[in-house]
């Protein structure tokens, strides 16, 4: 990659928990376009510990003295509930602003983010990863060549088993705790991605001890009539992977809905094909040991892949970069947002977040 005006592209991290290490760690995939000049944390201890481990050059008395540094963007991984304030000191300072999701910890303050950039002109983005990574981005393509046929529906999930906790942000309500910020955004944001626009939505939640909801299902409908189911949990493991079904074929996403390894496009075989042929054979096809043998044959049909496509697009790094590098080829070419995460789509999801959550607030 180019570097930016003849030299590194200079990056401020705000926070320094595990994920900006990880975006940090990966800003080295970049083959030295870009670095880490300075990083700011609620302690100095930190900052310095964080700036120690990953060779930063700078550790910052705090968030305005970074925002104020001769640096080219910001990188915003602090808690939700802070993603406004230190979102509007880069803004302030006329700094490219790379936001974690969720962009902010509702649509209101998204909406106010959105306003600041857009009359100073910088360029502002919500940090959600996984669009920017090869494989979704191939998978959009199938999409838009119209190997699925009609979509029709979409599934999804992110969920982990973890203990209550309010010395955590997942369980703390106050710095933006709960399972639709912390993990449902991803499979929600992916589905909008996917699947286009959506209009209208049902949801139920499971609220725990802290406040937070903790188990959240989400079914919505987009504007094609596609129809997608999406669950988050805090408290309970769930399995990998999702699924894009569609009239000619079913997508088969494989691997964390966050950074999924690849995907298989399955042709639809129609309805009834399966159980066709002479009637002499219906009462075997239908007795016990026949349909151990179908689901033999099932499973290893699966197994070999007869008549799926593999869809690969490996990456280096943990994935991380690709945001990073969408960020600096958009500040290069003096673009102030992103077609692949506009603004506009990070205020639609965190409306439906708010509407999905605002049964918590009414005691239902």
């Amino acid at each position: 990659m180019v570097q930016h005006r003849g030299r590194p592209f200079r990056w401020a991290i705000f926070g320094t928990g595990s994920v900006a290490r990880k975006f940090t760690l990966d800003l080295r995939c970049l083959g030295g376009a870009a670095e880490a000049r300075i990083v700011a944390s609620r302690t100095s201890e930190n900052a310095r510990r964080f700036a120690a481990g990953l060779g930063v050059a700078e550790v910052a008395p705090d968030y305005a003295a970074a925002a104020r540094a001769e640096v080219d963007a910001i990188y915003i991984a602090t808690p939700p509930a802070l993603h406004e304030a230190h979102a509007m000191l880069g803004i302030a300072a006329g700094k490219a602003v790379l936001i974690e999701k969720p962009i902010a910890a509702d649509a209101p303050a998204a909406r106010r983010i959105a306003a600041a950039a857009e009359e100073a002109g910088v360029f502002c983005m919500e940090a959600m990863w996984t669009r920017f990574q090869p494989l979704p981005e191939a998978v959009r393509r199938v999409i838009d060549a119209g190997k699925l046929g009609e979509l029709r529906g979409f599934e999804a999930r992110f969920m982990g088993a973890n203990k209550p906790d309010l010395d955590s942000s997942l369980f703390d309500p106050e710095r933006g705790g709960g399972a639709l910020l912390h993990r449902g955004i991803y499979p929600l944001s992916l589905a909008r991605y996917l699947l286009g626009e959506i209009r209208t939505t049902q949801a139920t939640s499971r609220i725990g001890g802290t406040g937070v909801d903790e188990d959240t299902a989400l079914i919505v409908q987009h504007a094609s009539g596609a129809i997608s189911t999406l669950r988050s949990s805090l408290r309970a493991a769930g399995p990998d992977g999702a699924v894009i079904y569609g009239t000619d074929a079913t997508l088969y996403l494989d691997g964390p809905i966050w950074r999924p390894t690849g995907a298989r496009l399955v042709p639809t075989v129609p309805a009834g094909a399966a159980t066709t042929g002479p009637r002499r054979f219906e009462a075997f096809r239908e007795s016990r040991r026949g349909l151990q043998l179908s689901g033999l044959l099932s499973r290893l049909r699966r197994l070999s892949g007869r008549g799926q496509t593999r869809i690969s697009a490996p990456f280096d790094g943990n994935g991380y970069h690709y945001e990073a590098q969408a960020v600096m080829q958009a500040v290069s070419e003096g673009h102030i947002q992103d077609i692949r995460m506009p603004l506009s789509e990070s205020i639609e999801i965190l409306q439906i977040i708010d509407e999905a959550r605002a049964p918590k607030a009414a005691g239902v």
